[in-house]
């Protein structure tokens, strides 16, 4: 009989504070452990200012000196200790969020296209920063505050009571309603800060999306619409922060209200034994003072308690992402050292809620060396394939092999390592051109092979005439470059990783003819370099795909021919008609050419 291996994620998601007080367990103990010195000296300081008022009033001097100096050891005490549990428990609390973080990073780069379909980034981005940081103060805060709480009770009340019990319980009367109230507040803040935590990530989901459409919006106008509908979700948001705060704001003024009863008391009923000399004025004083300084635990275990459950109702909503199954699970072993071939074997995969399969019964092979051509109408399955290929979603049924071993079997990073993949929605980064050309590199490449990367697609001369060349900052997601310039820095990124296999998918839509026909060129003359080298180009313009080995026709799904140029336009009816579709097209673009410069609207120019 074996025995099961412990998941300590587990006891990570069931019990997260728990977890964090074992894992981050010494500099836990040092902050408890300071904070328990600092609050014996607080707890004796009182004590050192009643010998120093009854030195005082018994005029002695010799007794004051010495009142004078415990006062001053105390305070010292203080001091040196709160320094001491300021900086274990600040290590401590963040080291939490940063392990937490981490964690939940890690966790969002293993999810697949169809979660983040469904989650905004600008509710992950919420996640991240706003949800993580309060579960910190909870840990961290929160949690110092309610031992200190606790601390501060358990000493100050025997020595009130040693002072005197009858005082005691008639200044601290309210006292043993105060859990009860709690106990009456805890859900209410958990639920309404649950609340307030969804209304912010919606608010910043919708500012997310609106910075990033900034474009479209303005190019539509549509200025007034979308304030208005940031306004809502802000006042949505707004609206939760005022019910949370009509909780959260009760606490310490009932808490206070409990202790200045006890000093209205403790001044009305109990300053006789003081006149009549039984009770020492230093003693009188003392007492006020441990009433006032329970102000303090009462009023932060209100406090406390608050942070703690804004903690929980935010690792909630993180819990729900850690505890998330991905759809695409890396439990590959197999390390690829080359490559040699791709097999898809009766392929079929159906998005979800989709009413019909994106790919049927598909099944190709792909050869080393090979530049493949694949086209077909829009939905016939292009992006799917490449998708299944790079382990972007997973295969339903059939089988998909790289080197005869099975996609599932190989490791996602060997698997990443094979390819350079170029997707349709070029993204960049908000950091220098040199940068962004070598984001799939380990280490930062010579000067001369981003530049060569750079020439084989064209983009040279353009970043020349920037001010600082390679070393010019670019916008967020590129947005101060052209869709051809991105699409091409994209490229010559996948160039400069000289992976066994490069994959366009649809790369090239947004530049010019004779960019692209230049860039498929660098291409072969890249394939005279590296034979083994794989391309596979998916393209809707034909003439992109004419000097491939072969072109794979792929239509409803399924794969309707495989030929070269001359023999798909003999063999496949969508192939034809993609040629026909496209020479018409460009016929009609040089006849209006045609006409206009010599024609009588440039007549009239000139």
């Amino acid at each position: 009989m074996s025995l099961m291996k412990h998941d300590p994620n587990q006891d990570l998601l069931r019990r997260p504070f728990r977890f964090y007080f074992k894992e981050h367990r010494r500099a836990f103990a040092m902050g408890v452990t300071a904070l328990l010195f600092t609050n014996i000296f607080d707890v004796l300081t009182p004590l050192g200012l009643k010998a120093g008022i009854d030195a005082i009033t018994a005029r002695s001097e010799t007794q004051l000196w010495h009142a004078v100096l415990l006062f001053v050891g105390l305070m010292i005490g203080v001091t040196c200790f709160r320094y001491y549990w300021r900086i274990y428990f600040g290590r401590f609390h963040h080291s939490v969020a940063n392990d937490l973080r981490d964690r939940l990073f890690t966790k969002l780069t293993r999810f697949g296209p169809s979660f983040y379909q469904k989650n905004p980034t600008g509710q992950l981005m919420s996640l991240i920063i706003n949800d993580i940081n309060s579960f910190r103060m909870a840990i961290g805060p929160g949690t110092l505050i309610l031992l200190d709480s606790v601390f501060l009770i358990a000493m100050i009340l025997p020595v009130m009571i040693s002072i005197s019990w009858d005082w005691t319980w008639k200044t601290l009367l309210l006292l043993p309603l105060v859990p009860f109230f709690i106990r009456h507040m805890e859900a209410m803040i958990h639920q309404r800060y649950r609340v307030q935590q969804d209304k912010l990530s919606e608010l910043s989901a919708r500012s997310a999306e609106i910075i990033s459409g900034i474009r479209v919006i303005k190019g539509f106008a549509q200025e007034r619409i979308q304030q208005k509908m940031f306004n809502d979700d802000s006042r949505a948001y707004e609206m939760a922060c005022n019910r949370m705060s009509k909780v959260d704001s009760a606490f310490q003024p009932v808490m206070e209200i409990a202790i200045s009863v006890g000093s209205v008391t403790l001044l009305w009923f109990c300053t006789d034994p003081v006149t009549r000399g039984a009770i020492t004025l230093g003693t009188f004083v003392a007492y006020q003072e441990y009433i006032k300084r329970m102000i303090w635990p009462l009023s932060a275990i209100g406090m406390g308690v608050s942070m703690f459950e804004q903690g929980r109702a935010s690792f909630d909503r993180i819990r729900e992402v850690l505890s998330f199954e991905t759809d695409i699970p890396d439990h590959g072993t197999i390390e690829l050292s080359c490559f040699e071939s791709i097999e898809f074997r009766s392929v079929t995969f159906r998005y979800p809620g989709a009413p019909s399969d994106a790919v049927h019964d598909l099944s190709l092979t792909i050869r080393a060396g090979e530049t493949i051509g694949i086209v077909g109408p829009v939905g016939s399955g292009k992006t799917t394939l490449l998708q299944l290929l790079g382990r972007l979603q997973t295969i339903q049924i059939g089988g998909l092999f790289i080197n005869q071993t099975p996609i599932a079997d190989i490791r996602r990073s060997s698997l990443a390592g094979l390819m350079s993949f170029v997707p349709q929605d070029a993204f960049l980064f908000s950091d220098t051109v040199a940068a962004n050309l070598a984001f799939g590199l380990s280490t930062k490449p010579e000067d001369e092979v981003i530049e060569r990367a750079a020439a084989m697609v064209n983009i040279d001369h353009e970043i020349a005439a920037l001010p600082e060349k390679f070393s010019a900052y670019l916008g967020e997601r590129g947005v101060n470059l052209s869709g051809g310039q991105k699409q091409r820095m994209t490229i010559a990124r996948a160039l400069i990783r000289r992976s066994p296999i490069v994959i366009l998918d649809d790369s090239l839509s947004a530049v010019d003819g004779k960019t692209e026909k230049m860039i498929v060129g660098e291409f072969r003359k890249a394939k005279v370099e590296n034979p083994a080298q794989t391309v596979l180009i998916v393209s809707h313009r034909l003439a992109t795909l004419k000097h491939a080995d072969r072109i794979v026709v792929m239509n409803g799904g399924h794969v309707e021919a495989i030929g070269s140029h001359d023999e798909l336009l003999m063999q496949s009816q969508t192939y034809q008609r993609l040629h026909e579709l496209q020479h018409t097209s460009a016929q009609m673009a040089a006849g209006l050419l045609a006409d206009f410069t010599a024609g009588p609207i440039l007549a009239e120019i000139l």
